[in-house]
């Protein structure tokens, strides 16, 4: 318990992925200002390298329905080669230049399903992107709020060390007129000395934070401080209808992973059916191109495969297995969605009910300590012990409170999270981010 000493540090261990912090950005060393939560969000989704490698891997997909489309295009050929023509007499092993054309006429969907295939991966790439920046936004936002928790925490912790400073002195001067025990005197030090580790505690952890926020924003500047607010919509995020699932960014991907694998079973359908294609072609004698060694030709073509050794039979139901697996992480990403939502939202009543009762007790344990000093300063019907135990449980429940407090806000930084509302709360739809629109 931190009034007694110890300080639980489950807090201050919780840590963000490794993906979310990267290397600082070479800025000036100056301190930064008090950075709100709004600031924070900002600085992080301008800055951090994993939303660079998101945006990349949507310029790569892009580049593959580019890539897909040229099948709609004629294919040109041309290059040199020898060969040996039985119809031609005096024919010798000469180079010739040859050219091919061929222009896809029919194809049975073998292109399209190409092209969709392509598209389906940059909305996937795009998905990860938006996954990427709402887990950066919440992760910055979290460490933003736990800073606030540790800066509140320090506070009281301080405020603990001040109160029982005087309670000593005041022993003291008592011990030495013969009033109090040595005991007494000795217990006095003990409790500072243990409000005492309780400050450096969280102030360690303190810094600790605001390390990770200065990785987090891109900046070797240190952290100084974070403003204590937070916005108004943050307590009544977990209320509310359900959100529009389809905008969740995992559900996103999900769907987008469907149309890819759909994609791919049309187009190893398509691999069983002919091609119909206008195809022309030359090849001309070096020494004569007009003679008749020369060989042109013009028509249509009719191609399939007629025999791979049942690979389009295996890719086939290659394809049909990995349909039915994105229709089952389809409904896997909705019911994680909806499950995260509900569990963060199932925690906020009680967290109230708690944060509303150590409001009251707060008000007790202030009354009840101003009786206790009376009646150990002028009554002597307490003791010094039962004087210090009240104070540590005052300023308890002033550590119960904040850690409930800021709770509610983490619970509801997820709540925002799982309803894929990130980039809306914080204003960031419309934001270009490195020459993508979020």
């Amino acid at each position: 318990m931190i009034g007694g000493g110890t300080f639980p540090l489950a807090y201050a261990q919780e840590g963000v992925p490794a993906s979310g912090i990267g290397p600082p950005a070479p800025p000036g060393l100056e301190p930064l200002g008090a950075l709100s939560l709004d600031v924070a969000v900002r600085r992080a989704v301008e800055w951090n390298p994993s939303i660079e490698e998101a945006v990349a891997r949507i310029g790569a997909d892009e580049a593959e329905v580019r890539v897909a489309r040229a099948g709609y295009y004629p294919t040109i050929r041309g290059g040199v080669g020898t060969q040996y023509d039985n119809r031609l007499r005096n024919t010798a092993w000469l180079p010739r230049p040859q050219i091919s054309v061929s222009q896809m006429i029919v194809d049975f969907g073998k292109v399209s399903s190409d092209v969709a295939a392509a598209r389906a991966g940059v909305d996937i790439s795009r998905a990860q992107m938006l996954l990427a920046v709402d887990s950066l936004v919440r992760d910055t936002a979290q460490v933003v709020v736990e800073i606030q928790r540790h800066e509140a925490l320090l506070a009281v912790a301080d405020a603990q060390l001040e109160s029982v400073l005087a309670i000593n002195t005041l022993v003291q001067h008592r011990t030495r007129n013969g009033a109090s025990t040595r005991s007494d005197a000795v217990q006095a030090e003990a409790r500072v000395e243990a409000a005492r580790v309780s400050v450096l505690e969280i102030r360690g952890q303190l810094e600790r934070w605001r390390g990770v926020l200065s990785y987090l924003i891109g900046s070797k500047a240190p952290v100084t401080a974070v403003r204590s607010e937070a916005p108004a919509w943050l307590d009544q995020m977990c209320e509310g209808p359900d959100p529009n699932w389809t905008q969740v960014p995992t559900i996103q991907e999900a769907s987008a992973r469907r149309e890819e694998a759909t994609a791919r079973l049309r187009r190893s359908r398509a691999d069983a059916l002919p091609t119909l294609s206008l195809d022309a072609g030359a090849a001309a004698d070096l020494r004569d191109p007009i003679s008749s060694s020369s060989n042109y030709n013009f028509g249509l073509s009719l191609s399939s495969s007629l025999f791979q050794g049942g690979a389009s039979k295996a890719r086939r139901a290659g394809a049909e297995q990995s349909l039915r697996a994105a229709n089952a992480a389809v409904e896997a990403s909705n019911l994680a969605a909806e499950r995260a939502l509900a569990e963060a939202r199932q925690q906020i009543p009680s967290l109230r009910q708690r944060r509303a009762s150590l409001e009251t007790r707060e008000a007790m344990m202030r009354e009840t300590g101003k009786l206790y000093r009376l009646q150990y300063l002028e009554m002597g019907t307490r003791t010094l012990i039962d004087l210090l135990n009240a104070e540590q449980e005052l300023h308890q429940v002033l550590f119960d409170g904040v850690n409930a407090e800021h709770d509610l806000r983490r619970l509801g930084l997820d709540c925002m999270f799982n309803k894929g509302q990130s980039r809306e709360r914080f204003a960031l739809n419309g934001m270009r981010v490195r020459g993508v629109t979020l």
